[in-house]
Protein backbone atom coordinates (compact mmCIF):
# COMPACT_ATOMS: atom_id res chain seq x y z
CA UNK A 1 0.00 0.00 0.00
CA UNK A 2 1.23 3.82 -0.33
CA UNK A 3 2.72 4.74 2.82
CA UNK A 4 1.53 8.27 2.37
CA UNK A 5 -2.21 7.38 1.99
CA UNK A 6 -1.84 4.38 4.47
CA UNK A 7 -0.24 7.07 7.60
CA UNK A 8 -3.57 9.26 5.96
CA UNK A 9 -5.54 6.81 7.51
CA UNK A 10 -3.86 5.78 10.38
CA UNK A 11 -4.71 8.83 11.23
CA UNK A 12 -8.03 8.80 10.65
CA UNK A 13 -7.81 6.07 13.03
CA UNK A 14 -7.70 2.97 10.99
CA UNK A 15 -6.32 -0.12 12.14
CA UNK A 16 -5.14 -3.02 9.73
CA UNK A 17 -4.05 -6.54 9.35
CA UNK A 18 -1.66 -8.28 7.60
CA UNK A 19 -2.92 -7.69 4.52
CA UNK A 20 -3.14 -4.28 4.50
CA UNK A 21 -7.11 -4.68 4.71
CA UNK A 22 -8.71 -2.31 7.48
CA UNK A 23 -10.16 -4.14 10.60
CA UNK A 24 -11.83 -0.83 12.58
CA UNK A 25 -11.64 2.76 12.60
CA UNK A 26 -12.25 2.18 16.02
CA UNK A 27 -16.08 1.99 16.26
CA UNK A 28 -16.58 -1.21 15.19
CA UNK A 29 -20.46 -1.25 16.10
CA UNK A 30 -20.78 1.66 14.02
CA UNK A 31 -19.03 0.92 10.81
CA UNK A 32 -21.36 -2.57 10.94
CA UNK A 33 -24.76 -0.46 11.39
CA UNK A 34 -23.74 2.14 9.06
CA UNK A 35 -23.03 -0.49 6.16
CA UNK A 36 -27.69 -0.95 6.37
CA UNK A 37 -28.23 2.23 4.25
CA UNK A 38 -25.01 3.86 4.42
CA UNK A 39 -23.48 6.04 3.03
CA UNK A 40 -20.01 4.81 4.16
CA UNK A 41 -16.65 5.52 3.07
CA UNK A 42 -13.80 3.52 2.75
CA UNK A 43 -10.24 2.38 1.29
CA UNK A 44 -9.67 -0.31 -1.39
CA UNK A 45 -6.13 0.28 -1.78
CA UNK A 46 -5.19 -3.41 -1.08
CA UNK A 47 -7.11 -4.35 -4.26
CA UNK A 48 -4.40 -5.03 -6.92
CA UNK A 49 -4.49 -2.95 -9.91
CA UNK A 50 -2.72 -3.88 -13.13
CA UNK A 51 -1.99 -1.45 -15.98
CA UNK A 52 -1.84 -3.24 -19.52
CA UNK A 53 -0.54 -1.03 -22.46
CA UNK A 54 1.05 -1.26 -25.83
CA UNK A 55 -0.17 -1.54 -29.24
CA UNK A 56 -1.17 -5.30 -28.87
CA UNK A 57 -2.73 -5.02 -25.67
CA UNK A 58 -6.48 -5.28 -26.14
CA UNK A 59 -6.05 -8.92 -28.45
CA UNK A 60 -3.78 -9.97 -25.65
CA UNK A 61 -6.15 -9.48 -22.83
CA UNK A 62 -9.15 -10.49 -25.13
CA UNK A 63 -7.07 -14.00 -25.54
CA UNK A 64 -7.02 -13.96 -21.70
CA UNK A 65 -10.28 -13.30 -20.18
CA UNK A 66 -13.81 -14.39 -20.29
CA UNK A 67 -15.72 -11.39 -21.47
CA UNK A 68 -15.68 -9.26 -24.77
CA UNK A 69 -13.37 -6.12 -24.14
CA UNK A 70 -14.80 -4.88 -27.09
CA UNK A 71 -17.77 -3.45 -24.99
CA UNK A 72 -15.15 -1.73 -22.81
CA UNK A 73 -14.70 2.03 -23.64
CA UNK A 74 -13.66 5.19 -21.12
CA UNK A 75 -17.04 5.06 -20.01
CA UNK A 76 -17.86 1.42 -19.79
CA UNK A 77 -15.87 -1.47 -17.33
CA UNK A 78 -16.82 -4.97 -17.04
CA UNK A 79 -16.76 -7.71 -14.79
CA UNK A 80 -14.64 -10.79 -16.23
CA UNK A 81 -12.81 -13.36 -14.91
CA UNK A 82 -9.20 -14.73 -15.14
CA UNK A 83 -9.40 -18.52 -15.40
CA UNK A 84 -7.08 -21.78 -15.89
CA UNK A 85 -7.33 -24.45 -19.19
CA UNK A 86 -9.57 -26.40 -16.68
CA UNK A 87 -12.10 -23.35 -16.27
CA UNK A 88 -11.40 -22.66 -13.09
CA UNK A 89 -10.96 -19.23 -11.81
CA UNK A 90 -7.80 -17.41 -10.94
CA UNK A 91 -9.19 -13.96 -10.76
CA UNK A 92 -11.79 -12.21 -11.24
CA UNK A 93 -11.82 -8.81 -12.11
CA UNK A 94 -13.04 -5.61 -12.65
CA UNK A 95 -11.85 -4.04 -16.05
CA UNK A 96 -11.84 -0.22 -17.55
CA UNK A 97 -10.05 2.04 -20.08
CA UNK A 98 -8.70 5.11 -19.19
CA UNK A 99 -6.69 7.16 -21.34
CA UNK A 100 -5.86 4.03 -24.01
CA UNK A 101 -4.60 2.02 -21.24
CA UNK A 102 -6.62 -1.07 -19.60
CA UNK A 103 -6.62 -1.45 -16.49
CA UNK A 104 -7.60 -4.88 -14.25
CA UNK A 105 -8.78 -4.19 -10.31
CA UNK A 106 -8.77 -7.84 -8.47
CA UNK A 107 -8.46 -9.15 -5.07
CA UNK A 108 -4.51 -7.91 -3.86
CA UNK A 109 -3.58 -11.55 -2.46
CA UNK A 110 -3.38 -12.55 -6.18
CA UNK A 111 -1.12 -9.79 -7.24
CA UNK A 112 2.30 -11.27 -7.83
CA UNK A 113 0.37 -14.59 -8.81
CA UNK A 114 -1.28 -12.75 -11.61
CA UNK A 115 1.23 -10.29 -13.14
CA UNK A 116 3.32 -13.61 -13.09
CA UNK A 117 1.31 -15.02 -15.51
CA UNK A 118 0.20 -12.46 -17.55
CA UNK A 119 4.16 -11.75 -18.09
CA UNK A 120 4.61 -15.52 -19.02
CA UNK A 121 1.26 -15.69 -21.86
CA UNK A 122 2.58 -12.19 -22.85
CA UNK A 123 5.91 -13.76 -24.24
CA UNK A 124 6.32 -11.62 -27.11
CA UNK A 125 3.19 -9.83 -27.58
CA UNK A 126 3.63 -5.51 -27.55
CA UNK A 127 2.45 -5.71 -24.22
CA UNK A 128 3.46 -3.60 -21.24
CA UNK A 129 2.15 -4.83 -17.89
CA UNK A 130 2.49 -2.57 -15.29
CA UNK A 131 1.64 -2.72 -11.25
CA UNK A 132 -0.01 0.86 -10.66
CA UNK A 133 -1.06 -0.18 -7.10
CA UNK A 134 0.01 2.50 -5.30
CA UNK A 135 -0.13 5.32 -7.59
CA UNK A 136 -3.77 4.75 -8.34
CA UNK A 137 -5.55 5.11 -4.86
CA UNK A 138 -8.93 2.69 -4.88
CA UNK A 139 -11.80 4.18 -2.50
CA UNK A 140 -15.29 2.45 -1.96
CA UNK A 141 -18.17 4.83 -1.25
CA UNK A 142 -21.97 3.40 -1.26
CA UNK A 143 -25.18 4.03 0.34
CA UNK A 144 -28.70 4.84 -0.40
CA UNK A 145 -29.05 7.84 -1.59
CA UNK A 146 -24.97 7.70 -2.68
CA UNK A 147 -25.93 8.39 -6.31
CA UNK A 148 -26.94 12.32 -4.74
CA UNK A 149 -24.00 12.81 -2.88
CA UNK A 150 -21.67 11.78 -5.91
CA UNK A 151 -24.15 14.23 -7.81
CA UNK A 152 -24.06 17.06 -5.28
CA UNK A 153 -20.56 16.29 -3.71
CA UNK A 154 -18.55 15.71 -6.80
CA UNK A 155 -20.78 17.61 -9.99
CA UNK A 156 -20.64 13.98 -11.20
CA UNK A 157 -23.66 11.76 -11.90
CA UNK A 158 -23.30 8.25 -13.16
CA UNK A 159 -26.56 6.14 -13.67
CA UNK A 160 -25.69 2.67 -15.04
CA UNK A 161 -23.84 -0.38 -13.53
CA UNK A 162 -20.21 -0.40 -14.61
CA UNK A 163 -20.58 3.15 -16.03
CA UNK A 164 -17.28 5.12 -16.12
CA UNK A 165 -16.72 8.82 -15.52
CA UNK A 166 -14.08 11.39 -14.97
CA UNK A 167 -15.41 13.32 -11.67
CA UNK A 168 -16.20 16.80 -12.73
CA UNK A 169 -14.84 18.67 -9.57
CA UNK A 170 -12.02 20.44 -11.29
CA UNK A 171 -9.94 19.72 -7.75
CA UNK A 172 -10.82 16.03 -8.39
CA UNK A 173 -10.14 15.82 -12.18
CA UNK A 174 -7.82 12.71 -12.33
CA UNK A 175 -10.23 10.27 -10.31
CA UNK A 176 -12.44 8.23 -12.25
CA UNK A 177 -15.54 6.66 -11.07
CA UNK A 178 -16.96 3.41 -11.63
CA UNK A 179 -20.63 2.14 -10.55
CA UNK A 180 -20.36 -1.00 -9.02
CA UNK A 181 -23.51 -4.05 -8.37
CA UNK A 182 -24.80 -3.13 -5.03
CA UNK A 183 -27.95 -3.40 -2.28
CA UNK A 184 -28.14 0.74 -2.95
CA UNK A 185 -25.72 2.88 -5.39
CA UNK A 186 -22.06 1.79 -4.79
CA UNK A 187 -18.95 3.03 -6.13
CA UNK A 188 -15.48 2.71 -6.53
CA UNK A 189 -12.91 5.37 -7.04
CA UNK A 190 -9.22 5.54 -8.87
CA UNK A 191 -6.88 8.24 -8.62
CA UNK A 192 -3.54 9.53 -7.14
CA UNK A 193 -2.89 9.73 -3.54
CA UNK A 194 -3.64 13.52 -3.20
CA UNK A 195 -6.92 13.47 -5.04
CA UNK A 196 -7.79 10.28 -3.33
CA UNK A 197 -7.18 12.34 -0.17
CA UNK A 198 -9.31 15.24 -1.22
CA UNK A 199 -12.26 12.96 -2.46
CA UNK A 200 -12.20 11.26 0.90
CA UNK A 201 -12.49 14.34 2.85
CA UNK A 202 -15.18 15.95 0.54
CA UNK A 203 -16.95 12.18 0.66
CA UNK A 204 -16.47 11.86 4.67
CA UNK A 205 -18.66 15.10 5.08
CA UNK A 206 -22.13 12.70 4.34
CA UNK A 207 -20.69 9.46 4.82
CA UNK A 208 -19.23 7.37 7.70
CA UNK A 209 -16.03 5.45 7.84
CA UNK A 210 -16.29 1.65 7.70
CA UNK A 211 -13.68 -1.36 7.45
CA UNK A 212 -12.86 -3.25 4.91
CA UNK A 213 -14.78 -6.68 6.41
CA UNK A 214 -18.61 -4.65 7.01
CA UNK A 215 -17.87 -3.48 3.23
CA UNK A 216 -17.28 -7.07 1.76
CA UNK A 217 -21.25 -7.26 3.20
CA UNK A 218 -22.38 -5.21 0.06
CA UNK A 219 -20.72 -7.65 -2.32
CA UNK A 220 -22.34 -10.60 0.19
CA UNK A 221 -25.61 -9.73 -0.01
CA UNK A 222 -25.26 -8.52 -3.75
CA UNK A 223 -24.02 -12.07 -5.05
CA UNK A 224 -21.01 -10.46 -6.08
CA UNK A 225 -18.42 -13.40 -6.07
CA UNK A 226 -14.77 -12.67 -4.68
CA UNK A 227 -12.00 -14.99 -5.29
CA UNK A 228 -8.19 -14.22 -3.19
CA UNK A 229 -5.07 -16.30 -2.82
CA UNK A 230 -7.15 -19.10 -1.05
CA UNK A 231 -10.21 -19.35 -3.33
CA UNK A 232 -8.25 -19.22 -6.52
CA UNK A 233 -8.34 -22.14 -8.76
CA UNK A 234 -11.19 -23.82 -7.18
CA UNK A 235 -14.26 -23.13 -8.77
CA UNK A 236 -15.62 -23.33 -12.56
CA UNK A 237 -16.73 -19.91 -13.64
CA UNK A 238 -20.54 -21.18 -13.30
CA UNK A 239 -20.01 -22.33 -10.01
CA UNK A 240 -19.68 -18.87 -8.76
CA UNK A 241 -22.70 -17.57 -11.12
CA UNK A 242 -20.46 -15.52 -13.49
CA UNK A 243 -22.85 -15.97 -16.46
CA UNK A 244 -25.77 -15.03 -14.63
CA UNK A 245 -23.33 -11.82 -13.79
CA UNK A 246 -22.87 -11.17 -17.55
CA UNK A 247 -18.96 -11.67 -16.78
CA UNK A 248 -18.36 -14.50 -19.23
CA UNK A 249 -18.83 -13.96 -23.24
CA UNK A 250 -19.72 -16.94 -24.70
CA UNK A 251 -19.71 -16.02 -28.54
CA UNK A 252 -15.97 -13.71 -28.18
CA UNK A 253 -13.58 -16.90 -29.07
CA UNK A 254 -11.31 -18.82 -27.22
CA UNK A 255 -9.83 -17.93 -23.70
CA UNK A 256 -8.11 -20.56 -21.20
CA UNK A 257 -10.72 -22.69 -19.69
CA UNK A 258 -13.11 -21.48 -22.69
CA UNK A 259 -14.00 -25.07 -23.87
CA UNK A 260 -14.62 -26.45 -20.66
CA UNK A 261 -17.07 -23.11 -20.08
CA UNK A 262 -18.60 -23.42 -22.97
CA UNK A 263 -19.30 -26.80 -22.83
CA UNK A 264 -21.00 -26.80 -19.57
CA UNK A 265 -22.94 -23.89 -21.17
CA UNK A 266 -24.32 -25.75 -24.37
CA UNK A 267 -24.18 -29.19 -23.67
CA UNK A 268 -25.58 -29.46 -19.59
CA UNK A 269 -26.00 -27.46 -16.74
CA UNK A 270 -23.64 -26.36 -13.82
CA UNK A 271 -24.20 -28.63 -11.01
CA UNK A 272 -23.12 -26.62 -8.05
CA UNK A 273 -24.13 -23.07 -8.14
CA UNK A 274 -23.30 -19.88 -5.34
CA UNK A 275 -25.74 -19.75 -2.81
CA UNK A 276 -26.88 -16.73 -0.30
CA UNK A 277 -26.91 -17.88 2.69
CA UNK A 278 -28.14 -16.70 6.62
CA UNK A 279 -26.89 -18.62 9.52
CA UNK A 280 -28.55 -18.04 12.74
CA UNK A 281 -25.11 -18.04 14.82
CA UNK A 282 -21.99 -16.05 14.12
CA UNK A 283 -19.45 -18.18 12.52
CA UNK A 284 -15.97 -17.04 11.16
CA UNK A 285 -16.15 -18.68 8.18
CA UNK A 286 -13.05 -17.99 6.12
CA UNK A 287 -13.07 -18.48 2.08
CA UNK A 288 -12.60 -22.10 0.96
CA UNK A 289 -13.51 -23.41 4.50
CA UNK A 290 -16.20 -26.23 3.92
CA UNK A 291 -19.24 -26.35 6.25
CA UNK A 292 -22.18 -28.61 6.50
CA UNK A 293 -25.49 -28.11 6.73
CA UNK A 294 -27.90 -30.91 8.48
CA UNK A 295 -31.74 -31.25 7.44
CA UNK A 296 -34.76 -32.67 9.60
CA UNK A 297 -33.76 -36.27 8.33
CA UNK A 298 -30.54 -35.82 9.69
CA UNK A 299 -28.89 -35.43 6.05
CA UNK A 300 -25.75 -33.48 5.76
CA UNK A 301 -25.44 -30.87 2.80
CA UNK A 302 -22.17 -29.28 2.08
CA UNK A 303 -20.97 -25.65 1.25
CA UNK A 304 -17.64 -24.24 0.20
CA UNK A 305 -17.62 -20.47 1.20
CA UNK A 306 -16.52 -17.82 -0.99
CA UNK A 307 -17.21 -14.89 1.60
CA UNK A 308 -18.74 -14.00 4.79
CA UNK A 309 -19.26 -11.36 7.23
CA UNK A 310 -21.29 -10.94 10.09
CA UNK A 311 -24.62 -9.60 9.87
CA UNK A 312 -25.15 -6.40 10.78
CA UNK A 313 -28.04 -7.61 13.63
CA UNK A 314 -26.89 -11.12 14.17
CA UNK A 315 -25.78 -14.23 12.24
CA UNK A 316 -23.65 -14.40 10.06
CA UNK A 317 -24.09 -14.19 5.91
CA UNK A 318 -22.12 -15.72 3.73
CA UNK A 319 -21.74 -17.05 0.02
CA UNK A 320 -21.02 -20.76 -0.87
CA UNK A 321 -20.85 -23.09 -3.47
CA UNK A 322 -22.73 -25.99 -3.35
CA UNK A 323 -23.94 -29.44 -5.58
CA UNK A 324 -27.95 -28.56 -6.41
CA UNK A 325 -29.25 -32.19 -7.07
CA UNK A 326 -29.37 -32.82 -3.36
CA UNK A 327 -30.89 -29.79 -2.31
CA UNK A 328 -33.87 -31.01 -4.05
CA UNK A 329 -34.25 -33.74 -1.16
CA UNK A 330 -34.18 -31.33 1.72
CA UNK A 331 -36.58 -32.27 4.31
CA UNK A 332 -38.02 -29.41 6.67
CA UNK A 333 -35.57 -26.31 8.02
CA UNK A 334 -31.81 -27.06 7.64
CA UNK A 335 -29.82 -25.79 10.20
CA UNK A 336 -25.81 -25.89 11.53
CA UNK A 337 -23.98 -28.86 13.23
CA UNK A 338 -24.61 -26.10 16.27
CA UNK A 339 -28.28 -26.50 15.73
CA UNK A 340 -28.52 -22.99 14.25
CA UNK A 341 -31.51 -21.98 11.61
CA UNK A 342 -29.95 -21.80 8.48
CA UNK A 343 -31.83 -20.47 5.35
CA UNK A 344 -31.02 -20.16 1.79
CA UNK A 345 -31.90 -16.46 1.06
CA UNK A 346 -32.69 -15.50 -2.45
CA UNK A 347 -29.93 -13.37 -5.05
CA UNK A 348 -30.64 -10.45 -6.78
CA UNK A 349 -30.18 -12.23 -10.10
CA UNK A 350 -32.51 -15.65 -11.17
CA UNK A 351 -30.22 -18.75 -11.11
CA UNK A 352 -32.49 -20.60 -13.47
CA UNK A 353 -31.07 -22.23 -16.26
CA UNK A 354 -31.88 -21.18 -19.85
Amino acid sequence: MNADWKAFLTDKGAVFNDNEEITTFGQPEIERFMVKNGPVITSLAHQALIKVTGEEAFDFLQGQLTNDLKDVSEQQAQLSAYCEPQGKVLAIMTVFKHQDALYLSFDGSLKQTILQRLTMFKMRSKVELEDVSEQMIQVGYAGDFADLDVQRLLSTKIKNIYEVEQVQDEALSDIIAIKLPGPYHCYSFFGPVEQAKSLWDTLKNNGEFTNTQDWNLIHIVSGQPQVNDTTSNEFIAQFLNLDKLNAINFKKGCFPGQEVIARMFYRGKATKRMMRLHLEEVLPLEPGETFKLMDEAEKKYKFTTVSSAPDIYEGTVCLAVTTLKPLESVQGQLKTENGAIANIEPLPYDLTED
